[in-house]
């Protein structure tokens, strides 16, 4: 028997939410349903917001220090959940991925050099690297047969350039993919051998769909210097839906690049002890509770992914889909409509009223392509889908 209830609709509209307060700004009008920020519609865990509670009872909210069972906390759950294990000395906070990835870029290049991502992309990638002076290097995914690979010739072209620094996304966001165990190995191998660091963002790590497991980066290889040249950014934000609590962690086994990063957010941005209650909700998220809420998630998504794409199929044979294995942000195709991008976008917002992530921020391989949010009671996502009819 299921202990929560993802069906339950919740009233966002009119609080401090993004997803639903920025429509104006994002798609020119409030009129329609967001189904684009990376933001769940479904309640935080309540074992999370008790421990919140149960923090706040203390009547002062002034520094913290990180104790230890924060720490065995992350320690629990990354090697019970995804068979990594890891030492005290290797976590370091960041109050998200994103500015862990802005520091990455910050302290391990210089202005002028090539940072690699692999397009179609998550965004903030682009800025992280672009806002800082450096230049974006991109290794397009090959597209085959409904599913993503590696150029592994194309990259390791552009390895032997020199490059300082690659930002990789396990699992692929927007794509969807899980990448296998072989697929990191040789990654690892080519990084290593090229003196560059891979820094890998394992922030949906916990949302694969229930048939794949997830395969840490750091783990795919057993080469010590390979591994000591990766850094694994995660959190439990998406995974529980605190993003609100600006709280990840940032894994570093390799001592100097250790240090130059917690000199980075430490000594000169002055972030390193975060958010109180984020690390207390961090704590009760990484638990054996949070292992069974999880595991209900990732089922209901998958519910929701297959429902979408039966309809889908059924409805509205034209909008294509993708082999999905990981996240609630499945990736669709419109190509074969006889609309430009700009139509496109146009006719989902004004025509269909739902908000969808443009797919050509995450890259010029996301024309006619769109990101959507299946993160959301499953009457609300069917009710939702049938306004495709109106393109």
């Amino acid at each position: 028997m299921k202990k929560y209830n993802f069906d339950l609709i919740i009233e966002r509209k009119n609080t401090d939410s993004l997803k639903y307060g920025a429509l104006q700004e994002i798609f020119g009008t409030t009129d329609l349903k967001p189904m684009w920020v990376a933001d769940m519609d479904f309640k935080t865990p309540d074992f999370i917001i008790d421990a919140i509670k149960e923090r706040l009872e203390h009547p002062i909210l002034g520094y913290h220090d990180y104790w230890e069972s924060y720490y065995d906390s992350i320690k629990w759950w990354t090697k019970n959940r995804h068979d990594f294990e890891i030492e005290k000395e290797w976590i370091c906070f960041s109050p998200g991925i994103v500015p862990a990835l802005g520091i990455c870029v910050s302290v391990y290049t210089e202005k002028g050099d090539d940072v690699l991502v692999q397009p179609p992309v998550y965004h903030p990638f682009y800025y992280a690297i672009e806002n800082q002076g450096r230049n974006v290097l991109s290794n397009p995914l090959i597209e085959k047969d409904g599913e993503f690979y590696m150029d592994f010739e194309d990259l390791e072209t552009k390895l032997k350039k020199g490059v300082k620094l690659m930002l990789l996304c396990n699992p692929h966001n927007p794509v969807g993919k899980r990448w296998e165990k072989e697929t990191l190995e040789k990654l690892a191998f080519l990084c290593n051998k090229y003196n560059c660091i891979l820094v890998s963002d394992e922030i949906h790590s916990d949302l694969t769909m229930p048939d794949f497991k997830h395969f840490p980066t750091a783990i795919s290889t057993t080469n010590e210097d390979e591994k000591a040249n990766i850094i694994t950014l995660m959190a439990p934000s998406k995974t529980f839906n605190i993003a609100g609590l600006a709280t990840s962690e940032v894994i570093i086994p390799n001592p100097d690049l250790m240090k130059k990063f917690f000199h980075q957010i430490g000594d000169v941005l002055h972030m390193y002890t975060g958010n109180t209650l984020g690390a207390y909700a961090l704590e009760a998220a990484y638990s054996p509770m949070g292992g069974v809420w999880v595991d209900e998630l990732r089922d209901y998504l998958q519910e929701n992914l297959k429902a979408m794409n039966d309809y889908l199929h059924s409805n509205f044979p034209k909008i294509r889909t993708y082999k999905h294995e990981a996240t609630y942000l499945p990736w669709l195709d419109f190509s074969a409509y006889d609309l430009t991008h700009k139509e496109l976008l146009r006719k989902l917002a004004f025509d269909c009223k739902l908000g969808l992530n443009d797919g050509t921020i995450f890259g010029k391989e996301g024309e006619n392509k769109m990101r959507i949010n299946i993160a959301l009671p499953k009457s609300e996502l069917m009710k939702a889908i049938e306004h495709f009819k109106h393109l």
